[in-house]
C-alpha cells in the first residue's frame, strides 16, 4: 500500500503566493523516501501538511488537495529543531512525553523506552539533564522520543543536521532496520550524503512544485538537475560528476573503497610521494591555558585543555558529540566561566569580563539561530549587533550584503519567517557588521542548502582574507577540510590533536580514534599515490587527469 499526496497546493494567506503547486506523488510503504530541494521551495510546509499541524493548528492558510492515508494511522516528525521538541527536565521524561499523551500503560512505557535507548546506544543519558547535553545529543534524545510511539510513517526533518558522524551512522543504520520490518520513512533533507545508502525514493521540489519522481540512481545522475536544486551530495559522487565527462567508462560508485577500486584500473597506483610539512609561524589572538569544566550534575565537560587560536586563520573545533567542542567555544565569548583555567585575549584574560564587553572582539553565532534573532525585519536584523556596539554602518553596506547573498527581496520578511538554512545565515552576517575580530561559527551549515554553503564557503575565505579570525565547530568534514588552516580536535573534553590542516590530513590514527572519515579526496589522493593530498574534487580530477595523461 502506498500512501498519496493527491494534488496538494498551499498558500500560508489568501491572496498570499502559493508555496505548494498541485504537488503529486506516492509514497511507497516499507522503502525511505527522500524529499530534496533549495531553501523555501515548500519542503517544510509539506511535512507541515503531513503532521496536520496544516491545517489543525495553522488554519489561516488555503490548502488544496489532500495527503491520502488510512484512518488512525500515526504519523510522526522528528524536527530539525529539538529544543522546539522535547518536554521535560530530564532525558527519560523527554521520550515518555510523547507515549504518555497515547496513553500507554507504565510498564508499556518503561519497556518501549528501554528499546529505544538500547537501538541508539543512549542508555549513557536516561539520568542525564536535557539542559545539559549537546546539541547533537538533543538530536538523538528527540528521535528516541519519536520512534518510542512506533508510528506508521515516520517523518525526519533535517534530523542529523546537529548530529557527529557517529550520530549520522546511528540513523542511518535505524533508516535500515526500520525498512527491513517494513516501515515507511520520509527524509525532509536537502543534504543526501549521509543517507546515500538507505534511500530508495527522491522526490525534486522547487519553487513549491514538483521537478522530479524517480529512484536515487536517477537522481545521482542527473548532474543538472542536482545543481538546480542545491543538494548536497556525497563527495564520492562529486568525484564521479567531475570525471565521467572525460571517462565515460567510470561507473557510479558511493563509497571510497568503490572509487579506488575503480581509479586503480584507469590510473594505477603509485608509492605515496607526498613531500614534507613545512609549520608557518603565527600570531595568537586567542589563547586557552588550562581550561577544565564541571558542570553542576557533576559532568566533566572540559579537562585541561590547552589551545592556541592564530590571528587571521580558519580553526576547525572538531569531535564526536558531547565531545566538548560547544563548551569550549562558550567559554572564548564568556557565556561558561572555567572551574580551572583561563582564557587570553591579545593576552590580557578575559574570564571576569562580561559577554557584552567580550563581544566587541569576541563574537559567537549560535548553533541554534531563533536564538540570535530579535528584530522584525531581516534588514534590520542585519544590522542588530552593529547598533547594539554603535559601531558606525551605512545603508549602502547593507545593500550590499542584501545583494550579495541574495536577500534583497526578503529585506521586510519578519526574520523567524525565513527557511532555517537562511535564518542561519542572517545571524551569521549581522556579525559581520560588529566590532568582533574573531567570529565564532558553532554548526554554521544547520538547514543550509548547497547555494547557501557554497556563499558561507565565499564568506568565509573573505573574512580570512581580511584578517578576521574564525573558529567554527562543524560535522560537514569535505566543507571544513576545504575551509581550515588549522583544526583543534577534543574527545572526551580532552585535547588530543592540535595543528595545521596538512598535519591533520597525515594523521589517519587521529581519525580512526574519535571515529571519523577523511574526505573522500583526501583519502583517495593519498591512497592513489598522488603527489600532493588534495582538499577539493576540482584539484582532485585534476590530478586524476593529469595521471591519466590528458
Amino acid at each position: 500500500m502506498d500512501y498519496k499526496v493527491n494534488d496538494i497546493s498551499y498558500k500560508y494567506a489568501s491572496g498570499g503566493k502559493e508555496v505548494l503547486r498541485h504537488v503529486n506523488f506516492s509514497i511507497e510503504q516499507g522503502k525511505v523516501t527522500a524529499i530534496v530541494g533549495p531553501s523555501g521551495c515548500g519542503k517544510s510546509t509539506l511535512v507541515q501538511i503531513f503532521s496536520q499541524v496544516i491545517p489543525k493548528l495553522l488554519a489561516n492558510g488555503e490548502l488544496a488537495g489532500s495527503f491520502d492515508v488510512p484512518d488512525k494511522t500515526l504519523v510522526s516528525v522528528v524536527s530539525q529543531s529539538p529544543e522546539n521538541q522535547l518536554f521535560g527536565y530530564g532525558v527519560e521524561d523527554a521520550i515518555a512525553f510523547g507515549m504518555e499523551n497515547m496513553g500507554l500503560s507504565q510498564e508499556e512505557i518503561a519497556e518501549r523506552m528501554d528499546y529505544v535507548l538500547d537501538l541508539l546506544s543512549l542508555q549513557y543519558l536516561r539520568s542525564r539533564s536535557v539542559a545539559t547535553l549537546s546539541g547533537g545529543q538533543r538530536q538523538a534524545v528527540c528521535i528516541a522520543s519519536v520512534l518510542a510511539m512506533e508510528p506508521d510513517i515516520l517523518i525526519m526533518d533535517e534530523p542529523v543536521s546537529s548530529l557527529d558522524p557517529n550520530g549520522k551512522r546511528m540513523v542511518q543504520n535505524i533508516l535500515k532496520q526500520l525498512r527491513a520490518n517494513g516501515n515507511t520513512t520520509v527524509l525532509v533533507d536537502n543534504n543526501l550524503v549521509w543517507s546515500a545508502g538507505v534511500v530508495d525514493h527522491v522526490i525534486g521540489l522547487l519553487d513549491g512544485e514538483k521537478v522530479f519522481d524517480g529512484t536515487r540512481d536517477e537522481f545521482f545522475r542527473d548532474f543538472a538537475l542536482q545543481e538546480k536544486l542545491g543538494v548536497i551530495i556525497p563527495q564520492e559522487v562529486e568525484i564521479y560528476r567531475q570525471l565521467s565527462a572525460h571517462i565515460p567508462e567510470l561507473e557510479l560508485f558511493y563509497t571510497v573503497e568503490e572509487g579506488k577500486k575503480q581509479l586503480e584500473k584507469l590510473i594505477g597506483r603509485k608509492e605515496s610521494d607526498i613531500g614534507g610539512l613545512e609549520e608557518e609561524k603565527k600570531e595568537t589572538v586567542v589563547s586557552v591555558h588550562n581550561l577544565s569544566k564541571t558542570f553542576e550534575d557533576g559532568f566533566h565537560a572540559l579537562t585541561d585543555v590547552n589551545a592556541n587560536i592564530a590571528e587571521g586563520k580558519i580553526v576547525a573545533i572538531l569531535g564526536q558529540n558531547g565531545s566538548g567542542k560547544t563548551t569550549f567555544v562558550k567559554h572564548l565569548n564568556g557565556l561558561y566561566k572555567p572551574t580551572e583555567g583561563d582564557v587570553r585575549y591579545r593576552g590580557s584574560s578575559i574570564i571576569h569580563k562580561t559577554v557584552a564587553q567580550i563581544s566587541r572582539n569576541i563574537i559567537l553565532v549560535f548553533q541554534h539561530p531563533e536564538h540570535m534573532l530579535f528584530e522584525e525585519t531581516v534588514e534590520k536584523e542585519l544590522s542588530f549587533c552593529a547598533r547594539m556596539q554603535q559601531v558606525p554602518f551605512t545603508p549602502e553596506q547593507l545593500e550590499e550584503v542584501l545583494k550579495t547573498y541574495h536577500m534583497e527581496e526578503d529585506r521586510e520578511t519578519f526574520p523567524l519567517n525565513l527557511s532555517m538554512g537562511k535564518k542561519h545565515m542572517l545571524t551569521i552576517l549581522s556579525v559581520l557588521f560588529s566590532s568582533a575580530d574573531v567570529i565564532i561559527l558553532d554548526e554554521p551549515t544547520l538547514g543550509m542548502d548547497g547555494f547557501l554553503i557554497r556563499e558561507l564557503k565565499a564568506m568565509l575565505e573573505k573574512l580570512s582574507a581580511e584578517g578576521k579570525t574564525v573558529v567554527m565547530i562543524s560535522h560537514e568534514i569535505p566543507l571544513v577540510f576545504q575551509t581550515m588552516d588549522e583544526a583543534i580536535i577534543l574527545n572526551q573534553g580532552k585535547k588530543i590533536f592540535e595543528g595545521s590542516r596538512e598535519a591533520l590530513a597525515r594523521r589517519s590514527d587521529i581519525f580512526e580514534h574519535i571515529n571519523i572519515q577523511l574526505p573522500a579526496v583526501v583519502q583517495l589522493s593519498r591512497d592513489l599515490g598522488f603527489s600532493k593530498i588534495c582538499y577539493n574534487v576540482e584539484e582532485f580530477a585534476a590530478m586524476v587527469m593529469e595521471r591519466r595523461g590528458a
